[in-house]
């Protein structure tokens, strides 16, 4: 991302789109997969309400890495 547009919201303006759009669904929940050493975007989705349910490998070329998956219910 480029660094010029970080810290000005942008990111909780489309989280909270996107959490609008899935109550204009009905869906009873959303989840995601964050890298687990990702410790600024795992702070951000604490932050609007996600927690932690789960994980599994995600592989990066020859790196197999572990994702956390995180959950919000709405």
């Amino acid at each position: 991302m480029d660094r010029d547009f970080q810290g000005l919201g942008l990111g909780s303006v489309l989280m909270q789109k996107a959490l609008d759009v899935a109550r204009a669904r009905r869906k009873k929940y959303v989840w995601l997969g964050v890298w687990e050493d990702n410790n600024k975007a795992r702070a951000f989705y604490h932050k609007h309400g996600f927690y932690p349910f789960g994980n599994h490998p995600f592989v990066m070329g020859d790196d197999r890495q572990t994702d956390l998956l995180m959950r919000k219910d709405l």
